[in-house]
């Protein structure tokens, strides 16, 4: 047992010494001994954060951004070390590399999770800053599509085209969106039009009316459309209550509300979610021939009528 207490000492000590040579080469700027004593340093023990900070600072010191990302998603894919930790880092690694789309890709899903504020900031700082290379980048490009061009689309088109750069995180027409925006009537093109401004992080406001709501947003500071109160706090829960008392109409209910959703975002009627999902319930009975069971707001059901009636007179 003292043999074993002996070499558990010695392995430790090893560790301590090692990480100790670390910080030396590190504030020595000597990234070549760094880089070799943090390699032997992980063959005895998983490394510690500050480890892995000095690393991708060394990294990144010694322009080796490719070989930051490999490890960083080897480690996050392995589940190991702290994962804000390694997205920062790789984020910045692609930034430097000038994979721009990468990084607004990666932060445009980070940005949709429930994440620390500290980490959120540091990946907001990340995006803006790939946005505004990548916008500087694409300044002396003109876009393929022209305004001109844009105005002869049809509905479905012009549907079709602001999704697909929305997809592509396709920031040269960032301009282009936002100078029509203010003639487009359809609200749900209004929609589209949003979420790809909010997809490539666009500054300054928009001035709007929707759903007789007037509203002033920036684009950039907008939540998803899955984050949304009709899709996140409402969509559930009328489900969940039509599974009970019809459970083949939930699909056509899906629809219903998500179409409602893309109608209305982003606006926020002064009601709880629980009322409209009353309103919404009772809607459904109504539409299936079955008696109104859950004491909707006369209010909110007449809000979900006016929503039918406009949605109905500017049906695509």
């Amino acid at each position: 047992m003292m043999l074993m207490d002996n070499k558990v000492a010695t392995h430790h000590r090893f560790i301590k010494k090692f990480e100790r040579d670390l910080k030396a080469y590190f504030d020595a700027g000597d990234d070549a001994r760094f880089l070799s004593t943090f390699s032997k340093y992980t063959n005895l023990a998983e490394p510690s954060e500050h480890a892995e900070e000095m690393l991708y600072e060394t990294l990144l010191r010694s322009k080796r951004p490719g070989e930051l990302v490999d490890y960083s998603l080897e480690q996050m894919n392995n589940g190991d070390g702290n994962y804000e930790t390694h997205m920062v880092y790789m984020l910045q690694a692609l930034s430097d590399m000038g994979n721009y789309e990468e990084v607004l890709e990666f932060s445009g899903h980070l940005l949709e999770e429930p994440i620390p504020q500290s980490f959120r900031i540091d990946i907001l700082s990340l995006r803006q800053n790939a946005a505004n290379k990548l916008r500087g980048m694409l300044s002396d490009q003109e876009p393929v599509i022209s305004k001109e061009e844009f105005d002869k689309f049809n509905l479905f088109q012009q549907l079709e085209f602001v999704e697909k750069i929305t997809a592509a995180h396709d920031i040269t027409y960032a301009n282009l969106i936002t100078e029509v925006f203010s003639e487009i009537k359809r609200n749900e093109l209004k929609t589209a039009m949003l979420l790809y401004l909010r997809s490539v992080r666009s500054n300054g406001t928009l001035t709007f009316e929707k759903c007789g709501v007037k509203m002033t947003v920036q684009p950039a500071e907008l939540g998803s459309l899955e984050e949304y109160f009709i899709v996140k706090d409402v969509l559930p829960k009328v489900l969940d209550e039509v599974e009970q008392f019809n459970p083949s109409f939930t699909e056509a209910a899906a629809e219903l509300l998500m179409g409602h959703a893309i109608y209305m975002y982003p606006v926020q009627p002064d009601f709880t979610a629980e009322a409209a999902v009353k309103a919404y319930c009772e809607r459904i009975e109504e539409m299936l021939g079955m008696p109104e069971s859950y004491e909707a707001d006369a209010k909110v059901k007449h809000w979900l009528g006016e929503i039918e009636r406009e949605i109905a007179e500017n049906s695509l």
